[in-house]
């Protein structure tokens, strides 16, 4: 390339890295040789030249749902914008074995660390004993210490707002419909629930629970109809619009006969009807920040915890 546009090697080595320090004509003659030449960034060599791998592993469910989805494609891009390459493999089944499978697809990609995104309780443990690298955890703020990083929104902060909220609107008995057992988020959430049920002297809600899905908060709605709260705090707002759809059909108005309320901030919460009350993730920011942690770790950092503020946003299915 430096032949073809008459510069030095130098020179090509400023387009390709601080483009802001060349001068335009310059540039241009080096662009046009990339062009022509068809010239490629090749991150393994430079990888080896630098004797530290630039990609970074990313271990995820193979879920459908909101946050998982978001939280992956986040973290991609902050990689991305941090001179790293996420290589990703997903879990197909939730066994030890392909745990074991997952992290090892990841090693064969010579990565320098490991962002873990399945938040179920039982799997850390297990890519801790097959990975000997920094690894960090996002969503799972009640992880062994010592063993991940993690960063993760404030859960228990998240819900005591949430259900601050619902008890100045009157509610004096909230139902939980939690997500399902061994996952970090839906047990934090039902820890916080119990708690905030005894320190306001709450008539005792019941507790359902649910898949994350739709489909498995209208199910529980049709059942909660015939036993109806003040409130229901749902565990995510994809279950929440379930539970809306589910009242409706059995013909109870939100907020007038039960509030609803759920967690995450999915954008279609603004748009349903009524609107949901939500909890609302910074999705952006936890990807960015545990990326930040990874490669942190990877110079030489220490384990660390982060805890990032939720926002509660109060829309038409809380507001009597």
């Amino acid at each position: 390339m430096a032949r073809v546009a008459g510069v030095s090697h130098q020179t090509v080595s400023r387009v390709l890295n601080d483009p802001g320090s060349v001068r335009p004509k310059t540039l241009q003659a080096v662009r046009a040789a990339i062009r022509k030449t068809g010239y490629h960034r090749n991150e393994n060599a430079r990888a080896l030249k630098s004797s530290v791998s630039n990609g970074i592993g990313v271990l995820a469910s193979d879920s459908q749902q909101f946050g998982p989805g978001q939280l992956l494609w986040n973290v991609e891009k902050a990689a991305g914008e941090q001179g790293y390459l996420a290589k990703i493999s997903l879990l197909k089944n939730n066994n030890d074995n392909d745990v074991q499978r997952a992290v090892g697809k990841l090693l064969e990609y010579d990565v320098s660390a490991i962002i873990v995104l399945s938040t179920e309780t039982w799997i850390e443990p297990v890519v801790r004993m097959a990975a000997d690298l920094p690894l960090v955890s996002i969503g799972s703020s009640s992880a062994q210490e010592g063993q991940f990083s993690v960063v993760d929104t404030d859960q228990q902060q998240g819900v005591r707002t949430l259900l601050d909220h619902l008890v100045a609107q009157g509610a004096r008995r909230i139902d939980h419909l939690s997500g399902p057992h061994g996952w970090y988020s839906s047990e934090a959430r039902l820890e916080e629930w119990m708690q905030a049920s005894s320190r306001y002297a709450l008539t005792a809600g019941r507790v359902y629970r649910g898949d994350w899905s739709e489909e498995s908060g209208y199910r529980v709605g049709l059942d909660m109809a015939d036993d109806l709260p003040d409130a229901v705090f749902s565990a995510n707002d994809q279950m929440a619009i379930g539970l809306i759809r589910a009242f409706c059909d059995r013909g109870l108005r939100v907020p007038d006969d039960v509030m609803v309320a759920g967690f995450d901030g999915v954008p279609m919460g603004a748009y349903t009807i009524p609107s949901l009350t939500t909890v609302q993730q910074d999705f952006d920011a936890l990807s960015s920040r545990a990326v930040s942690c990874a490669i942190d770790m990877i110079h030489g950092a220490s384990i660390k915890k982060l805890l990032m503020q939720p926002r509660l946003i109060i829309r038409e299915s809380t507001s009597r």
